[in-house]
């Protein structure tokens, strides 16, 4: 037991050394830009009056976690770095910053990962997303492999990219379980061999801005659903794409369309069942009172 109280005021002594109001934002700003002067610092740490900044630094500098270096006398001029001890702190600054990311704010905004490999579009597409989004930018299939993790819910995916296509990035995806939505972007209007493609959306190149904002609000929505209803929606999107696309002649004799349409049928009959059931249970319900109605 009494180690524990130890390691709990060491724990205490560590937090209140570095935990007064500008002592941490000093140190990441020397951990980023560091060695700085005075006035590089303090143009880079917002709203700090020059006393408090000097008091922080003094105390700092004190307890041996900033080095003061006299550059030249005349005019004087110091440097203000960070101390072995005090570089540190870089992996527990680090650490409070993700923790913060993952657990402050309330609704962080969807990560979106675009994939293509023309720089110009791949921009484009990232400046009409980046207010409502996080957004990732990778140039090629493998380095959209080493950014895709949990963070990431929508990837944005040039088909047709030399070396590891888009259609071969999605299948990858669909594979190993990654758990985030895709839409693929092409400039090849689709045809009949997107029905075997895992995508949940489809855009052709080089798309407008609303369509391509809507259809990344729509893919999202759909995790508020339960499965049926996801598979139900991603099914109509490929439907309208080929119906939007093809004749009736060729929707009619294409027999995977066919069994398109048959699968969205039924599952339509058993969301329409669901919901009668979940109405006649409804009506029960307030026949009886309800449960916990005196």
């Amino acid at each position: 037991m009494k180690g524990n109280i130890d390691r709990a005021q060491r724990v205490a002594e560590t937090v209140d050394l570095i935990s007064k109001k500008w002592h941490p934002v000093i140190i990441q700003r020397l951990i980023e830009d560091g060695p700085l002067g005075f006035n590089e610092l303090k143009e880079r740490i917002e709203d700090v009056s020059a006393k408090v900044l000097t008091d922080s630094l003094e105390d700092l500098t004190e307890n041996e976690l900033v080095e003061r270096t006299v550059i030249s006398e005349s005019p004087l001029r110091v440097e203000y770095e960070l101390t072995e001890t005090g570089r540190e702190l870089q992996g527990a600054m680090e650490a409070l910053a993700t923790w913060g990311d993952r657990h402050l704010d309330p609704e962080p905004n969807p990560t979106v990962l675009i994939v293509d490999d023309d720089p110009r579009l791949l921009n484009m597409h990232a400046d009409w997303l980046e207010d409502d989004y996080t957004v990732e930018r990778a140039y090629d299939g493998q380095e959209a492999f080493r950014k895709l993790d949990e963070s990431v819910d929508v990837v944005l995916l040039d088909r047709r990219m030399p070396g590891l296509s888009g259609e071969e990035v999605l299948e990858r995806i669909r594979g190993w379980g990654i758990d985030c939505r895709v839409v693929m972007l092409s400039a090849v209007d689709p045809d009949f061999d997107v029905l075997d493609m895992g995508f949940d959306g489809y855009v052709v190149k080089p798309g407008f801005r609303d369509e391509i904002r809507d259809v990344i609000t729509d893919v999202l929505a759909r995790d508020m659903h339960e499965q049926p209803v996801q598979e139900y929606l991603a099914l109509s999107a490929k439907e309208a794409l080929l119906r939007a696309e093809k004749t009736r002649t060729e929707l009619r004799e294409n027999d995977a369309y066919v069994r398109l349409v048959e699968r969205l049928e039924r599952l339509e009959t058993e969301l329409d069942e669901t919901t009668e059931r979940a109405t006649e249970d409804e009506r029960l319900r307030a026949l009886i009172g309800g449960p916990g109605e005196q």
